[in-house]
């Protein structure tokens, strides 16, 4: 019986575990992650030799599949011999729907863009890296009314896991500073965008619509609203940034934009340069935010690896270290800790010339 590509992939490389005995790192993103695995291996490489071994296996499946998909992948994966720990998957629905599998196998899952805040409840062996959806909405919430001085918003949501976490968020703290929200307008990959616009427009022309979606709604979104209210703008979490695609379908429109993002390039920062260097050797291209998140996730589990060994609980048991026994890991996203008070990794961006910037903020 011929195997799936992603099934094959984890076959070839579970009987070669099974052989050299190495600790092996799982990656349950979609084919687009594939730069960040490359990069990783790259870098691991370049260590010193130590033992164990440690290899990464991809298992991929298209973006924005069905939980028993995402089920499906991460029994796939808890069953490769020499397992320590898993990073992903790419989505909320698909990190949700995955913790449990790794949880009850006792494989570290290391989350490293999901927002869902019921990731931090999944389980002891879950970790995720990005702040949460009330943490990100709060943050876009603050920048609609301090920074844009905004006080009519409407909110435009997804209407999965993520986009009504991050809807929650955001509509919780813009209460909390008596801003007026005009409508919340959930969508699907499949609504007919301009008839929301046009019928939430009735409600009110806003100052500011907040996106908790993706870039396709999203771009679609700051065009046709940019051509019924001159002048609006557009601010969207992270889910939306896709590049070049949000950017080709914002159009005309990708000025009106403002984008949540987990990290941008610092020229004055080493690990940031350094990382830039060589995600380009390696890829042919820049980085972008969600690529940097999962680097940070991959080379955590590898270096844990290297200090305390290849049994996933003491792996486990060094990640919920981190901050408190243990400083912080030093990644190119930032310190990373798993303790009460972490850092939150978010920037807020404007495209310029198909890149995100960081916009300053107060």
């Amino acid at each position: 019986m011929r195997l799936p590509p992603s099934m094959a992939i984890v076959a070839a490389l579970a009987a070669c575990s099974q052989r050299n005995e190495p600790a092996v790192i799982g990656y349950a993103f979609e084919i687009s992650g594939a730069p960040s695995v490359a990069v990783a291996r790259d870098e691991i490489a370049a260590w010193p030799v130590r033992r164990p071994d440690i290899r990464l296996v991809f298992d991929s499946v298209a973006s924005g599949e069905p939980a028993d998909v995402e089920v499906e992948r991460a029994l796939r994966l808890v069953a490769v011999p020499g397992i320590v720990g898993v990073v992903g998957h790419a989505g909320s629905r698909g990190s949700l729907a995955g913790a449990p599998v790794y949880n009850e196998a006792g494989v570290v899952h290391v989350v490293p863009t999901s927002t869902s805040r019921l990731l931090q409840g999944a389980g002891r062996w879950t970790f995720p890296l990005a702040p949460d959806d009330s943490v990100e909405g709060a943050f876009i919430a603050e920048f609609v009314t301090t920074s844009l001085g905004a006080r009519r918003v409407s909110i435009f949501f997804a209407n999965d896991e993520y986009g009504q976490g991050l809807r929650a968020g955001v509509r919780a703290h813009l209460a909390s500073v008596g801003a007026t929200i005009l409508d919340e307008v959930p969508f699907a990959a499949s609504s007919e965008v301009d008839l929301l616009v046009d019928a939430s427009l009735k409600r009110g022309a806003p100052e500011v619509v907040v996106s908790a979606g993706r870039w396709g709604e999203t771009g679609t979104l700051a065009r046709l609203m940019r051509a019924r209210v001159p002048g609006v703008r557009v601010v969207a979490g992270d889910g939306a940034m896709y590049l070049p695609n949000l950017a080709d379908a914002a159009g005309p429109a990708v000025d009106a934009l403002y984008v949540v993002d987990f990290w941008v390039l610092n020229p004055a920062d080493s690990l940031h340069v350094a990382f830039v260097d060589r995600f380009r050797r390696v890829t042919g291209r820049l980085p972008l935010g969600p690529q940097a998140m999962s680097h940070d996730a991959i080379l955590l589990l590898a270096h844990a690896v290297r200090e305390v060994g290849s049994h996933p609980d003491a792996v486990r048991r060094y990640l919920a270290s981190l901050g408190g026994e243990r400083p912080p890991y030093a990644g190119v996203t930032g310190p990373i800790a798993f303790g009460p008070g972490r850092r939150a990794n978010l920037v807020m961006t404007r495209l310029v010339n198909g890149r995100p910037e960081r916009v300053a903020l107060p």
